[in-house]
């Protein structure tokens, strides 16, 4: 039996895994491309591959401007870069949806401030994609997702919708600790390991880089705990450098993104840290934060000429 139909916004990696397995259960889904208009639908298989199975469904993939109404879910898993541009086309539509965000970052949500079912996730599962129509997932644990103003009165409904047993999702009450734990770790990880043109290993391998990585999150807890955020910075560092062990040999998505000549969000990570202290007459607070923010978005931009 088929439920609320599910718009999953971007078709990477994540989008395509969460695709199959929402289908696998029998949930009516359908994938939607972000950022171009006025192409045809087209029906893929898309291939995933598990920690101990492999998946096919086929997947019908559309435009905003190939539909008329929207009713339902929205799951935005694009760059957080792409949300202005995503949250004007959602205007433009009628219907009764909720939005819930799968992305990294701090004030992602900005853009959707004039929606009233808007609901933060903090992903914790990986998926990259292997080839034409192929991704592999693997879940770390179950990811939270909550609304940053408190209200999760119609989110269980929600839960109930997009869960399935291989990529689940819980409500969380206080969604900001868990955005802000993982942007710290981010700012980290999708700075030093370009930077170091290296995998995210690096900070088990080398002393040097965990120093650096130490420095990076004592900052932004310093600043988090100015906002009445309160987090321990052993807490997220001991959490990294399991990450880092867990995760050897694997290239960071702002890594990959460089590499490929696209855009990173590190405005939504080092750069928006940084932002934040600045609006609090606190910039030296986030010196280092700030620094390798600025030399990513300074290589990024000399890789895309």
């Amino acid at each position: 039996m088929k439920e609320t139909k599910i718009y999953i916004v971007g078709s990477g990696a994540i989008g395509k895994a969460l695709a199959v397995f929402l289908q696998q259960e029998n949930k009516e889904v359908v994938l939607v491309r972000g950022s171009v208009d006025n192409i045809p639908d087209s029906e893929d298989e898309i291939t995933l591959i598990g920690k101990d199975q492999i998946f096919h469904q086929k997947i019908i993939t559309t435009t905003f401007s190939g539909l008329q109404a929207i009713n339902g879910i929205v799951l935005i898993a694009t760059k957080a870069f792409a949300n202005t541009e995503i949250a004007a086309k959602l205007k433009d539509k009628d219907g009764d949806f909720s939005i819930v965000l799968l992305q990294n970052g701090l004030h992602v949500e900005s853009p959707f401030q004039e929606f009233d079912k808007v609901y933060r996730c903090v992903l914790f599962s990986t998926s990259q994609v292997t080839g034409d129509n192929e991704v592999t997932f693997k879940s770390v644990t179950s990811s939270p997702v909550g609304n940053l103003q408190g209200n999760n009165d119609c989110l269980e409904d929600v839960i109930h919708i997009i869960n399935t047993p291989y990529f689940s999702f819980h409500i969380e009450p206080d969604i900001k600790q868990h955005i802000w734990t993982k942007v710290i770790a981010n700012c980290a990880f999708n700075s030093i390991c370009p930077l170091l043109e290296t995998d995210n290993g690096i900070f088990v391998r080398n002393s040097e880089a965990a120093k650096l990585a130490k420095t990076v999150i004592e900052e932004c807890v310093s600043l988090a705990q100015r906002q009445g955020i309160n987090l321990d910075s052993d807490t997220i560092e001991k959490n990294l450098m399991l990450i880092s062990q867990r995760s050897d040999g694997q290239l960071i998505s702002t890594y990959v993104d460089i590499l490929n000549n696209r855009r990173t969000e590190i405005e939504s990570l080092n750069l928006e840290v940084s932002r934040i202290a600045d609006d609090l007459g606190i910039p030296e607070t986030v010196t280092h934060t700030r620094l390798l923010g600025q030399l990513i978005q300074m290589r990024s931009a000399i890789k895309m000429k």
